[in-house]
């Protein structure tokens, strides 16, 4: 079952083309018990709005998935499957770090 703040974040529209009430939304989902159960919805937005970073608004959550971790493979899951700004723009800070591949796939490849 989704929570409440799994759908506030996966169901965000701007309002007046405002991204801002996200970052409470981002806040909270980093600063739960285990963040990694929004990665699904933040993943979701991106697609959702994929040439956009939500105003710089989208970086708390590029920030926050790389301060918690784990996030790797279902970054390469929702790359493969809709490729946006912000999934690109984090396969290349991970390329950038010197790492080469995610699981089985080359991250250069996807590039």
């Amino acid at each position: 079952m989704k929570s409440a703040l799994d759908e506030q974040i996966r169901e965000f529209s701007p309002v007046d083309g405002s991204f801002l009430p996200l970052e409470g939304y981002f806040e909270e989902a980093f600063s739960s018990a285990d963040p990694s159960e929004y990665y699904d919805a933040i993943f979701n937005l991106f697609e959702r709005f994929p040439d956009d970073d939500g105003a710089g608004v989208f970086w708390s959550a590029l920030h926050g998935m790389e301060a918690v971790g784990g996030y790797e493979e279902k970054l390469l899951a929702y790359f493969q499957r809709y490729p946006s700004e912000m999934t690109r723009t984090m396969l290349r800070r991970i390329r950038n770090s010197g790492v080469k591949q995610i699981g089985t796939t080359t991250i250069e490849g996807l590039l």
